[in-house]
């Protein structure tokens, strides 16, 4: 007795194109063998590209936080052994490359230090704000009419005693007794004090907390506060 299909005699179907005037819709054997195989073979190139993505980005030196804007992953990662000539680490986000050294000093690094000291507050904060409100530039000038580095309106400015916004340490010294009034007034609330140096006291006293437009800002400024943390951890 045959077991199964062994020593029958069976030929695939054909595919006739066409047979007075009728096609048929069955579709021949040589055809499926041929898709299959493709199917196959590109199947097999997309595995290779997907394990050459995850081969680039791994890295066991890597630390990896949210970015607050985008919501993707922004890797900080120490190659002070290999790759670089300048030795320097790097924070990477997309196709934007920062060196942990530009990310821990900046050209005002003398009065964000004298900031800190005299309003008791971080430093990597002063940083913080200021690279999220002017990227660290004096002649900055918002929409709004914010001005310098750390963007103080000119009557807040005013009502800080900084008579030359436009000067850098007048500015910083400025936006550093501001945030130090505003985590005294929210009893240390980083966050909320954040969002009043953003929005002002009242906004987030009206809406008992963070308000809703101010979120991407306060997750921005404490991003950034924590990747001048680590910049400074790693040396």
């Amino acid at each position: 007795m045959i077991n199964g299909t062994q020593g029958l005699s069976i030929k695939p179907l054909s595919t006739y194109s066409n047979i007075g005037n009728k096609y048929t819709t069955i579709t021949g054997f040589d055809k499926v063998l041929e898709d299959t195989r493709n199917k196959i073979s590109n199947s097999e190139e997309d595995s290779e590209k997907d394990e050459d993505k995850v081969t680039e980005t791994e890295d066991d030196k890597s630390i990896v936080y949210k970015d607050p804007v985008t919501g993707e992953d922004v890797k900080y990662v120490d190659v002070s052994d290999e790759e670089d000539d300048d030795n320097d680490k790097k924070v990477s986000s997309n196709n934007n490359t920062t060196t942990a050294s530009s990310m821990k000093k900046t050209k005002y690094d003398a009065y964000f230090k004298e900031a800190a000291r005299k309003y008791n507050v971080s430093e990597s904060l002063l940083k913080a704000i200021a690279k999220a409100e002017s990227d660290f530039n004096a002649n900055c000038v918002s929409s709004a009419g914010a001005i310098g580095v750390m963007q103080l309106m000119p009557s807040t400015a005013d009502s800080l005693g900084v008579k030359d916004p436009y000067d850098p340490r007048q500015n910083i010294l400025g936006g550093a007794k501001c945030i130090a009034q505003k985590l005294k007034e929210f009893n240390g609330d980083v966050r909320l004090a954040l969002a009043a140096y953003n929005a002002g006291s009242g906004a987030v006293k009206r809406n008992g907390g963070v308000p809703s437009y101010c979120k991407v800002y306060v997750n921005k400024v404490l991003s950034y506060k924590e990747a001048f943390e680590t910049a400074n951890a790693v040396g």
